[in-house]
């Protein structure tokens, strides 16, 4: 396999490489240009197809015109208009009838052949209906409507659902009859106009509306001539069907082409031939379009469930309504050439890069195969192999100068090969002799070196040896030392941890005589109140029993008079005989009153006087009380205080005790972390030691190598 770093790979690669970049290149322009190409053509035959349908929409336009025009100046319409809209008139009793008569009909040829021969307006529209007839047989031409002054319909060739209905009646206000009828009557008299497709309820398909006024003359005054009067309005409905016919020509299109027509409110106003299930009146959206898009007059691309579309536009007006006509075909089949064009460009550059890389290769080749014969050349010479013939020295070109050159480099090596023969021999005997007293100097000078260095190594590993066996007695009694330790400071640990815990539990005791007591001396300054608020109770009690024995010393006295009293009113009664004896017995009567009075007065006085000895002894006694429940309440905050205090110290010497806990631990820690580190230190000096033991038998073989090889250096 050849390097890649070589020529005989290099210069074939950069041969073939330039030949894919210029056929890449040359390709590459030539398809995107006629791409272009391919692609404007199919973008101008699109927009030829637009502008081709544009004109054949305007002029479908004028002809609607012309044809309304022509219909409301036909003298069977003009003299028959008003007699009409007098005859249906919804005041008059036959109106219903006449309604039913010409909307009644199971189908539309029913209703165009219905008539009402006895009546004036039977009569009038036999007239009108021929006429229009007539302009119905054009496709598109749904419908002729008369709309009198007064907004009412009062005749439609087809007699649809809007027959008889006025246009303010909620079905047809919004229609697009009831909005044209009303923008006739601010136009001028000769105006046309028009009003785009939209929704109507007397079809199922959207319709638009052209119309016009219609006027005749009616005298003004007598002899003085006639003017013209408005009397309403004739209106021609149309369908989509009007401009299917033109838009649905799809010659030049190919299979995926078709035209549409799109108005300003985004809906279609024509029946997509490809599309069946998207009809006129629904948005042109649900074929895909974008709305940004329509509004743009530059072509435009849109993707749809079959794939990219490409689209150019036209705009037109259609009597004052803007349309937008867009012809479309899918890009697979619009540029179904580019496809073709790039499939024969891609096998042509696949056919030059081809040619051109294999001319490389040979053209590289008659480069390459002398070059690599010159090359083996040079690398015989340069293993001082013998060589005959040089390749390519009878060549006329730049190798043929290489070639030669090399002979004459293999002319000059054979002359130096044959002097260096001579030389050899005799440089070879100085350089061995040379190279004897060499080595004996080498071996005189690393016997004095190395030798040295041996005995210093010997030396050393024997002191090292018994070093290392001292600090091994040494480590194995610090490790004993180190146990019985930390066996001690272990017991001394257990034991400071039953001090902590002991300690705590007195802690938790002093706490606890600490409630105890706060609660015994809560309770006696209670005691101190209630026994304060008795005292006073009792005081209270005793001024009450001394009121009461006033008023009871009060009450005796008044006894005392009324016996007094009763008394002299007996001794008067006596006096008086018998006019006083009834007042004697009274008198009696309230003697008896008073003394028994006065014998109450006299118990309950000794019974407040025993209260009053009762309250007075009481109150002592809770005073004495009171002196003696602070006495203890002093003690028990005396008490407190003290447990307070002892409870602080048992705190403090829990603490204290748990940090010599935690101490001793450490320590015991400590004292293991020594014991371990002995243990290793001791398998460290017991290493050392055989390490020492291992040098030192290295350094006796490293002394008899040294002798070997010092006798072979000698003897050499």
């Amino acid at each position: 396999m050849p390097r890649l770093t070589s020529l005989n790979f290099r210069l074939p690669a950069i041969t073939v490489g330039l030949a894919l970049v210029s056929a890449t290149v040359m390709g590459g322009l030539s398809w995107y240009s006629a791409r272009s190409g391919l692609v404007d053509a199919a973008r101008e035959r699109l927009q030829f197809a637009a502008s081709a349908r544009k004109a054949g929409i305007e002029l479908i336009a004028e002809r609607i015109g012309g044809d309304l025009v022509t219909v409301a100046g036909n003298p069977q319409v003009g003299g028959n208009f008003g007699d009409l809209a007098e005859a249906l008139d919804p005041a008059k009793a036959d109106f219903a009838g006449l309604v039913r008569t010409y909307t009644g009909g199971a189908n539309l040829d029913a209703r165009l052949g219905a008539e009402a021969p006895g009546t004036m307006y039977g009569r009038r529209h036999a007239k009108v209906q021929e006429v229009a007839r007539k302009l119905l047989e054009r496709p598109g031409y749904a419908d002729l409507v008369f709309v009198s002054e007064d907004g009412r319909v009062v005749y439609t060739t087809t007699k649809g659902a809007d027959f008889g209905h006025a246009l303010s009646e909620p079905e047809l206000a919004s229609t697009g009859l009831a909005r044209l009828v009303a923008r006739l009557k601010g136009a001028e008299s000769d105006a046309t106009l028009y009003e785009d497709y939209a929704a109507y309820p007397a079809e199922a398909v959207p319709s638009a509306f052209i119309g016009r006024s219609i006027a005749r003359r009616a005298n003004v005054a007598m002899g003085t001539g006639q003017e013209a009067a408005r009397i309403g309005f004739v209106l021609l409905r149309l369908t989509p069907a009007l401009f299917d016919r033109t838009l649905s020509d799809r010659a030049g299109l190919g299979e995926t082409g078709q035209i549409l027509a799109v108005g300003a409110d985004g809906a279609l106003r024509t029946n997509p031939p490809l599309s069946p299930a998207v009809t006129a009146g629904k948005p042109a959206t649900a074929l895909g379009l974008d709305k940004a898009d329509l509004a743009s007059e530059r072509p435009f691309t849109y993707a749809n469930g079959a794939g990219q579309r490409m689209v150019a536009t036209a705009k037109v007006s259609v009597l004052g309504a803007p349309w937008t006509i867009l012809a479309e075909q899918a890009e697979d089949e619009t540029l179904a050439a580019v496809g073709a064009l790039t499939r024969a460009l891609a096998v042509t550059a696949l056919a030059v890069l081809a040619a051109t890389a294999i001319l490389g290769l040979l053209f590289a080749r008659t480069i390459v195969g002398p070059l690599g014969a010159l090359t083996r050349a040079l690398q015989a010479l340069a293993r001082r192999e013998s060589l005959a013939e040089v390749p390519g020295s009878r060549r006329a070109d730049e190798i043929g100068d290489i070639a030669r050159a090399v002979v004459t480099i293999r002319d000059i090596s054979l002359e130096e090969a044959a002097q260096q023969l001579k030389t050899t021999e005799a440089a070879r005997l100085r350089e061995e002799t040379e190279r004897r007293a060499l080595l004996r100097d080498l071996a005189d000078r690393f016997e004095r070196s190395v030798g040295g260095i041996v005995g210093t190594v010997s030396q050393a590993s024997g002191d090292l040896q018994g070093a290392a066996t001292g600090m091994t007695e040494a480590v194995a009694g610090t490790a004993r030392r180190s146990t019985s330790v930390a066996a001690t400071a272990q017991e001394t640990a257990g034991n400071v941890n039953a001090v902590a815990v002991a300690a705590e539990e007195l802690g938790a005791t002093v706490g606890e005589i600490g409630r105890q007591v706060e609660q015994a001396s809560t309770m006696s300054s209670q005691a101190v109140d209630e026994a304060g608020r008795t005292a006073a109770t009792m005081q209270t009690l005793s001024e009450a029993a001394t009121r009461i024995g006033d008023v009871v010393g009060l009450v005796s006295q008044i006894a005392s008079q009324t016996n007094l009293l009763a008394l002299n009113a007996t001794i008067e009664a006596a006096r008086a005989g018998e006019a006083g004896r009834g007042f004697a017995v009274v008198a009696a009567e309230v003697k008896n009153l008073a003394e028994q009075t006065s014998r109450a007065t006299t118990e309950i006085a000794e019974q407040v006087d025993a209260i009053r000895s009762a309250t007075t002894g009481a109150t002592g006694a809770i005073r004495s009380i009171v002196t003696r429940i602070e006495g203890m309440s002093f003690v028990t905050s005396s008490i407190a205080a003290a447990v307070e205090e002892q409870g602080v110290t048992t705190q403090e010497i829990v603490r204290n005790m748990g940090q010599a806990s935690a101490g001793t631990g450490a320590m015991s820690q400590d004292i293991e972390a020594v014991a371990r580190s002995a243990a290793e230190a001791g398998a460290t000096a017991d290493q050392v030691q055989r390490a020492s033991a291992d040098l030192s038998r290295q350094s006796e073989q490293l002394r008899a190598e040294v002798a070997s090889f010092l006798a072979t250096v000698r003897a050499a």
